[in-house]
């Protein structure tokens, strides 16, 4: 399950001077659960922190304290396909992470067909 929000009105984070957007809750199963924090909206941006929860309940709660998101705010989206980031909603992986060869640094996108050479910087 997975699950994200934009924030009504942006957050100051306590390291500098961007502004928290989005946050995603996603349960990878059940006692695996994070929480990504992002200071941006779209759909291929990564998240700029993250936390681990071993309870869903305990994740909903850190979000409604910190956040003030309500529960009719999150809007559910599909889990990651099989390699791919979790905290991207859009279908984004390391290249050669689906064979066991990884090149840290160099993504793919899943453009519905094929995947297809991705950069963060170029959408």
């Amino acid at each position: 399950m997975r699950k994200y929000t934009i924030l009504k009105e942006p957050i100051p984070t306590n390291d500098n001077d961007d502004l928290i957007k989005k946050i995603m809750i996603y349960q990878e199963s059940a006692r695996e659960i994070y929480v990504f924090i992002y200071t941006t909206t779209d759909e291929y941006g990564h998240c700029c922190a993250d936390y681990w929860f071993d309870d869903l309940r305990n994740a909903e709660q850190y979000a409604i304290k910190e956040y003030g998101i309500k529960p009719q705010d999150w809007i559910l989206t599909d889990d990651p396909l099989p390699y791919c980031q979790h905290d991207i909603i859009s279908p984004v992986r390391v290249k050669g992470r689906n064979n066991g060869t990884p090149i840290w640094g160099e993504f793919e996108i899943f453009n519905g067909i094929e995947w297809v050479d991705f950069e963060f910087d170029k959408q």
